[in-house]
């Protein structure tokens, strides 16, 4: 692993021949250093998903242009407004000016409460609204734990890809290209600082609750995991497996109703 002593933009990842990763990294005083992920979808409509560091800009702005003419640029597909995921988000709409940005409700009011953005370039999903893009049907999940109420993850059924915003982010010693160059014990051990930062109530959850939905994403049979903060992985289960004995959750109880029907309308 590479030390990171400030913000650093990597080259652009594959992760399939339509979803590319942006990473950058981020240095975390005395706790080692952060993966802060961008993922663009190219296509007929191509899509970025979170917009990044502010400290990185110009280095993410040149890895977009990298990859695609931003006035090509669709979709902003925002998972939620902290500061490192907007951190570029009218920056990116100026030189876009073709680009729509994709939220919620609430995710609009706080762009709003926060000043940035284009009220009258927002595209509203409505709760478990289905959004296509460029022959693609992206399905809301919310991931397992978050930060911030307005989160939205997504399932593309086509390439089978999970977004899942910050959940599964990891703290690291350093910064590496690929998941699987990390020690096992050092990805767990990252998994569950991170979470402790981001989603300390999660300590505090039902015995069952967690392993239901832990176990309900699994069932989405996931190819890609895309998480705002870890390398690309394709695993769903062994980062699922982590965090749930990590936290003591590996229960035997069923799937809530209201989760197996989510996921269930998913794989139909």
């Amino acid at each position: 692993m590479t030390p990171i002593t400030e913000p650093v933009q990597h080259a652009a990842e594959r992760v399939t021949d339509a979803w590319s990763a942006l990473p950058s990294w981020l240095p975390v005083p005395g706790l080692g250093a952060l993966p802060v992920n961008s993922f663009l979808l190219k296509g007929t409509e191509p899509m970025l998903v979170d917009t990044g560091l502010g400290a990185l800009a110009g280095p993410l702005v040149d890895s977009l242009r990298a990859e695609i003419d931003p006035e090509d640029l669709r979709w902003i597909w925002l998972s939620h407004t902290d500061a490192d995921h907007i951190g570029n988000l009218d920056r990116i709409l100026q030189i876009a000016p073709n680009a729509t940005v994709v939220t919620n409700f609430l995710g609009a009011g706080k762009m709003g409460m926060l000043g940035v953005g284009d009220p009258a370039r927002l595209r509203l999903l409505a709760p478990g609204e289905v959004f296509e893009v460029g022959g693609r049907r992206m399905h809301q999940v919310r991931p397992p734990y978050y930060d911030a109420p307005e989160t939205m993850g997504f399932f593309d059924e086509t390439d089978r890809v999970f977004f899942a915003a910050d959940a599964f982010g990891a703290l690291l010693p350093g910064s590496v290209d690929r998941i699987d160059e990390i020690p096992a014990g050092e990805l767990a051990d990252g998994l569950v600082a991170w979470s402790s930062v981001d989603a300390p109530w999660l300590a505090q959850m039902d015995r069952g609750a967690l392993g239901r939905i832990l176990r309900a994403l699994d069932a989405l049979g996931p190819a890609h995991v895309l998480s705002g903060h870890l390398p690309v992985a394709q695993r769903l289960d062994t980062l699922t497996g982590i965090v749930g004995r990590a936290y003591g959750r590996g229960t035997t109880e069923a799937v809530t109703p209201e989760t197996a029907a989510q996921v269930e309308a998913i794989l139909a």
